[in-house]
């Protein structure tokens, strides 16, 4: 574990910008409470730095003796506090002018100004929470979704982080059986047999791997391009799914000349919705340029949906479309059902999914949302209990733990010697050892708080 905080004190404002009831200035450092004292008057003759850890003080904040805002001082003294230092949150009254002036008087007094998520880094360097549940605090802040932030307030209570100090101990029994065995080679120890117990690891592991998936999910979202040529009902549809008037519906073939991108929430999870200009040959620049970036829409998309009409023949575009290699999942999406069907049966022409539906009408649309997520997640909707908030980096340190013990377990099957599973064992203790923020880099460190705002 990095070592403790022992030199400047930081500050920055823990509300956002603008109008409120009440705008906050946070310190956290050995000088919080003098450096408050300096400019804080209480309304009753008391010392911050005596007064009862987690109480509250009414006064003024003053500068060369005027007045500079009326307040609320919040102190509370170490180590029970969010970084287990000092911690001073002066509540001003809401508005840009108020919080910067105390914000400048405070910087004045020889405090420095936080960077992102430096409150929350420095409570994981203190060793008052571990690196998951640091991260948690930014997907609390961040959440989308009710899923979302469940999933995080558990995260938050270290559920990931039990998870592999329980590895990582289990780990450690067998790497101490190895051991035994390769400075003993002639002692003839009773243990039991080592790979069923790699086995059950590396499941383990994998359970971890398919909830980070899950919470992938839950915090980035799907994104869905609705295509297909002018006027087969992309933005009703897209006005469908949303249950709102989102996009412009005309009779006017052409009405979308760029993209519209909003978001919904389908069963717990943020889906991307991105209306696209009708896919055909362009007319004139503005066009071409709308083809442009539905194309752009087709390379970020999760899902494709082609829509077509169905009381219409197809056309030459819509044959183009069905022909073409999207190179991604595809669903058919065969609009204005409530009118007479004059479309040709597509079984044959295509393999992927068809949902028949009428946009205008609101006909289909729950079907084909649960289609969605069904193609996307596999069918299994993913829970609170199902879901890791894991990012790219955790993902992919899980994925090298499961590598090393899959080593680990071919080596003992092909009967190779007891240096070659330690090895690996090893790698794979040291991995767990990353995931719990143990001797990880400041490099890394950084990266991870970098997506926290200012005075979290």
């Amino acid at each position: 574990m990095h070592g403790a905080f022992s030199g400047d004190t930081i500050v920055a404002i823990s509300t956002p910008l603008g109008e409120s009831g009440i705008g906050i200035v946070r310190l956290s450092g050995p000088r919080a409470v003098r450096i408050t004292e300096a400019i804080f008057q209480p309304a009753r003759v008391i010392l911050l730095s005596q007064v009862p850890t987690h109480t509250i003080h009414y006064g003024h904040i003053v500068s060369d003796g005027e007045r500079v805002d009326e307040v609320l001082v919040s102190v509370m003294h170490p180590p029970h506090t969010y970084t287990r230092e000092e911690i001073v949150e002066i509540n001003c009254h809401g508005g840009i002018v108020a919080t910067r002036a105390v914000l400048d008087l405070v910087l004045a007094h020889g405090a420095r100004l936080a960077e992102r998520g430096e409150f929350t880094k420095r409570a994981f360097l203190n060793g008052r929470i571990s690196l998951d549940q640091a991260k948690a605090v930014a997907d609390v802040v961040s959440a989308k979704t009710k899923l979302g932030l469940e999933a995080a307030v558990d995260q938050l209570g270290g559920r990931f982080s039990r998870a592999i100090a329980a590895i990582r101990e289990d780990l450690a029994a067998l790497l101490a059986e190895i051991e035994v065995e390769i400075d003993f080679p002639d002692v003839d120890a009773e243990t039991p047999p080592l790979l069923p117990r790699l086995l059950a690891l590396s499941k383990r592991v994998r359970r971890l791997i398919a909830q980070g998936e899950q919470g992938r999910v839950v915090r980035e979202g799907l994104t869905v391009a609705i295509i297909g040529r002018p006027n087969v009902g992309k933005s009703t549809l897209l006005n469908a799914i949303l249950s709102e008037e989102r996009a412009i519906v005309t009779e006017i073939p052409g009405t979308t000349r760029d993209t519209v991108e909003e978001e919904a929430v389908i069963k717990g999870i943020p889906v991307r919705l991105i209306d696209t200009a009708g896919l055909r040959e362009p007319t004139d620049p503005v066009e071409a340029e709308g083809v442009k970036r539905a194309e752009d829409a087709v390379v970020r998309a999760d899902l494709l949906l082609l829509v077509l009409d169905r009381s219409a023949p197809l056309t030459t575009e819509d044959r183009n479309l069905l022909t073409r290699d999207w190179d991604r999942p595809l669903f058919l999406v065969l609009n204005k059902s409530d009118l007479p069907h004059r479309l040709e049966p597509l079984e044959k022409q295509s393999e992927n999914p068809i949902y028949e539906i009428s946009a205008k009408e609101k006909i289909g649309i729950e079907r084909l949302t649960k289609g969605i997520l069904d193609s996307l997640v596999g069918g299994d909707l993913p829970t609170r209990n199902t879901v890791l908030l894991l990012d790219t980096w955790e993902r992919d340190l899980l994925r090298r733990v499961d590598t090393s013990l899959t080593r680990a377990g071919d080596a003992v099957s092909g009967g190779l010697s007891s240096d070659m599973i330690g090895e690996e064992l090893r790698d794979a203790y040291t991995i767990t050892g990353e995931l719990q923020g143990i001797d990880v880099s400041e490099e890394v460190l950084d990266q991870l708080f970098r997506r926290f705002c200012v005075g979290k």
